[in-house]
């Protein structure tokens, strides 16, 4: 492999998460890694299509077929992301979704690891404590007996909470979402994207579960803790324009365990 690999940086987007778009797309044209395109989906509603907002800022889109859907509509985007990733000659596919802010070295600090699969964590920045506890999508490796039950959302104790992983190195785990993940052209290859229309799971839940299944490692770089941010705005609590001041200026405040946290 080239001394700088190639990395293709995408993510499916959609018009109800437009609120964070414009700093998304600050933070991934300012990547420090000096091999990367930027590919991404717009899988909203054919009445809701905003790709504009992307394309004027010089970051190519495709659009997926249109579903009524949302399950839907995001298979066909994760697959149309991950033939770009195989058909572009890519060595790696970097999966920064669009609500999910990261620090400008996050392609060296994942693919330094050189693993099959590499997530950063990040906290769900919700605004109740309980929620703003728990580590998104981080299933425990030790737990892979309860790992279907999880993906159906029987309970939330299987995953993570921030102060069991922090400064850990390197964590093997079962799943890491795609919010933040670096993953080899070489599993996107035995690995397609697959949907079924009976249980609705999000895409990557589906990933996971065939990587684990294939014997393909998924690991965790516990470091970036805090230092991934993933904004969701719940119930509007936060109006738009001031959570992302907020978010700039590093005050938006999460309890962990009784401690504060700024992001």
């Amino acid at each position: 492999m080239t001394k700088n690999p190639k990395v293709l940086v995408g993510s499916p987007v959609y018009s109800n998460k437009k609120y964070i778009s414009p700093y998304w797309i600050e933070k991934v044209k300012d990547l420090s890694y000096p091999n990367y395109d930027i590919l991404v989906i717009d899988n909203s509603k054919p009445s809701e299509k905003f790709g504009h907002i992307f394309e004027k800022r010089g970051i190519k889109v495709k659009y997926s077929p249109s579903f009524d859907d949302p399950f839907r509509r995001l298979f066909e985007a994760r697959k149309m992301l991950n033939h770009a990733v195989i058909e572009g000659g890519y060595d790696y596919f970097l999966s920064i979704e669009q609500d999910v802010i990261v620090p400008e070295q996050i392609t060296e600090l994942l693919m330094k690891h050189q693993v099959p699969i590499v997530g950063a964590p990040y906290i769900i920045s919700a605004h109740t404590n309980e929620q703003r506890r728990m580590v998104d999508f981080i299933i425990s490796a030790s737990k892979l007996d309860k790992v279907y039950d999880i993906i159906d959302g029987v309970t939330v104790n299987e995953w993570y909470l921030a102060d069991e992983i922090k400064n850990k190195g390197l964590l093997q785990v079962k799943s890491c979402s795609l919010g933040c993940t670096l993953v080899k052209t070489e599993v996107l290859k035995k690995i397609p994207v697959r949907f079924n229309n009976e249980v609705k799971r999000a895409d990557d839940s589906y990933f996971f579960q065939d990587c684990s299944d294939a014997g393909i490692p998924v690991y965790l770089d516990t470091d970036l803790l805090w230092h991934i941010d993933h904004i969701k705005r719940l119930g509007g609590e936060i109006p738009v324009g001031k959570e992302i001041k907020l978010i700039k200026e590093k005050k938006l405040e999460v309890i962990i365990n009784g401690e504060s946290k700024h992001f």
